[in-house]
């Protein structure tokens, strides 16, 4: 018999976090979520009204965060949601409590026309809800000795860094920082007021670069021992490669690895040059709900990057029973996407559609049959993947 699905509010705080710090904790690893995640973790309706619940003779037995978030694709605003904080009380197990709570979320989706979800977490768990690892993700180490051999003008602290206080922001500084995160062509929209806290998430430092006249010229989001640098934002594209050089200098460590989103091409070029190591990952688990907006503007987001050819690509999808085709088309220098008639170049399902559309692998790689449709094939293998990534400030 299934129990009602409650909102919490900030009553419920002490016993919400009570319940996920202790389910997670049980993994191996200590947790105490008011610390790791002051964004969304506070004891007010605002905050806690983004939990669904479900309570058994007035006891929390699992909970579900849905939060939502803006995201920005090429100046168009999407509503976005992040899930996190999955917890079942462990006497309440592989009772359904869970699939209760997913499947009220992503009928809220539906209602609310959130266009895409994201979340972590194991990939055919959430695979049942539509959720499924895609976009990309590139990581590269840079060393020392990298430098020292192929750059050594960069080898040095040319540029000086200091580690910003998330709860003493000075809002013209956060201004700025912000400016330069939303001079990116994609990026997820973050309230003035929570910008720092946000990307103090997950216990990471916060540091501001400035070059030798004291201006400053970017900042970077780095893990304890600085050895992992979630994000780097700098002022112009060309900085990027000296203050990440900068940034290893300083460091006792001998090497540092840099996560950069895929439409970051000057700076993808230019540690490809010289980095010890590169991977490309996958972004996050996502769930397309808006398939007809968000594949334009994120194909004209590509085109903006680099010439495409001009073509249609016929889409069939097959979500949940629901048959749709959509024309996706580039041409006179505008992507666009609409509902079609007639048969469509490909019939996909929610998963395999999220694959080839979002990468990171190229299309001939998830859909070797491709190899029968010549012309779509190299139609698809310049349009696809499409440039999704997704901060790990951002991560719930």
């Amino acid at each position: 018999m299934a129990l009602d699905v409650v909102r919490l509010t900030a009553r419920d705080f002490s016993d919400a976090m009570d319940l996920m710090n202790m389910v997670f904790s049980m993994g191996g690893r200590p947790h105490h979520f008011q610390s790791l995640l002051p964004k969304l973790y506070q004891p007010d309706d605002g905050k806690m009204g983004a939990h669904v619940a479900i309570r058994r003779d007035g006891r929390l037995r699992a909970i579900i965060g849905h939060y939502p978030m803006t995201l920005s694709i090429g100046g168009q605003s999407f509503k976005a949601s992040g899930i996190g904080a999955v917890s079942t009380h462990p006497e309440d197990r592989k009772s359904g409590l869970m699939r209760q709570l997913m499947q009220a979320i992503v009928a809220e989706m539906e209602t609310e026309q959130i266009a895409l979800s994201v979340l972590g977490g194991q990939r055919q768990r959430y695979g049942y809800y539509g959720y499924e690892k895609a976009g990309t993700h590139l990581r590269f180490s840079l060393s020392k000795t990298n430098l020292r051999h192929a750059r050594p003008d960069l080898a040095g602290e040319t540029y000086r860094f200091s580690r910003l206080d998330p709860t003493a922001a000075d809002p013209q500084l956060v201004a700025q920082l912000q400016s330069w995160q939303q001079a990116q062509p994609i990026y997820v929209a973050r309230p003035p007021e929570a910008f720092l806290t946000i990307l103090s998430s997950w216990y990471a430092q916060i540091w501001l670069a400035r070059d030798p006249d004291g201006q400053a010229v970017g900042y970077l989001v780095c893990n304890e021992a600085g050895t992992g640098v979630s994000e780097l934002v700098p002022s112009r594209v060309d900085l990027f490669l000296p203050l990440a050089a900068a940034w290893v200098s300083r460091l006792s460590a001998g090497s540092t690895e840099f996560s950069v989103p895929p439409w970051a091409t000057t700076a993808i070029a230019d540690l490809g040059q010289i980095a010890e190591h590169e991977q490309i990952l996958p972004a996050y688990s996502l769930r397309i709900n808006d398939f007809e907006r968000l594949l334009p503007a994120l194909l004209q987001v590509k085109a903006d990057l680099q010439p495409l050819p001009e073509g249609t690509f016929r889409l069939g999808l097959d979500l949940d029973g629901k048959k749709a085709v959509y024309a996706l088309t580039y041409g006179s220098g505008q992507a666009a996407c609409r509902p079609a008639d007639g048969p469509a170049d490909l019939v996909l399902d929610r998963l395999t559609a999220t694959r080839l559309l979002f990468g990171p692998l190229p299309p001939m790689l998830i859909l070797p049959q491709l190899a029968q449709q010549p012309d779509l094939a190299r139609l698809l293998t310049c349009w696809l993947p499409l440039p999704f990534y997704w901060p790990s400030p951002d991560e719930v």
